[in-house]
């Protein structure tokens, strides 16, 4: 298979300053890996609900790219991409897609931040396009787990369509900690 290469979107220099960890601010767009400690960005990532906490049961973000970067097979960029992928929304929230889509502002953001993981943890840009079908095929079986009473057309395509994985609660204490782990599992050759 031949990888194209995404071109890396113009992003503005400083890009927008906002507060991670212990309230310090960094750029969005030009930060650096010393800047988000992986224990932080699993702590905010678990603290952030899939679907904006719709439903009646929750799948947190940190939980979503965890069990995203196991569904995407054995090349270690698309893992990594499925782990880090939503990382942009530490700051942007978890804001369904049918609303991303509608605001451009909100898509160029995670268009330049995406582009920033991509140079900052070595992850081609092509492996973050890659994972889009994985990335949608799982929210299928999100939905069914998280909302009891869907509209039955919306539930026949997503029993249609899902992955048919088990979804198990978690607290998001033990989602901060598994993302991490798994952090550290598929970025150690880059940590030694």
């Amino acid at each position: 298979m031949i990888q194209v290469a995404t071109p890396a979107p113009a992003c503005p220099f400083p890009g927008p300053q906002v507060y991670f960890g212990s309230g310090r601010r960094i750029d969005a767009y030009h930060f650096e890996a010393d800047d988000l400690p992986p224990p932080l960005i699993g702590r905010a990532l678990s603290r952030l609900n899939r679907y904006g906490g719709a439903g009646e049961r929750a799948v947190n973000v940190a939980q979503h790219s965890l069990l995203l970067s196991h569904l995407v097979g054995d090349c270690l960029h698309r893992k990594r991409a499925a782990l880090m992928h939503d990382v942009p929304e530490m700051w942007t929230g978890e804001i369904p897609r049918p609303i991303k889509r509608m605001c451009p502002g909100i898509e160029a953001a995670d268009a330049c931040m995406i582009a920033r993981i991509s140079v900052v943890y070595g992850i081609p840009m092509w492996a973050f396009e890659a994972i889009k079908d994985a990335d949608t095929a799982i929210s299928f079986d999100e939905r069914l787990f998280m909302f009891e009473h869907m509209d039955p057309a919306d539930r026949e395509i997503a029993e249609e369509n899902k992955l048919g994985i088990h979804i198990v609660p978690v607290t998001p204490e033990i989602a901060a900690v598994s993302w991490t782990r798994r952090f550290y599992q598929l970025f150690k050759e880059d940590l030694i």
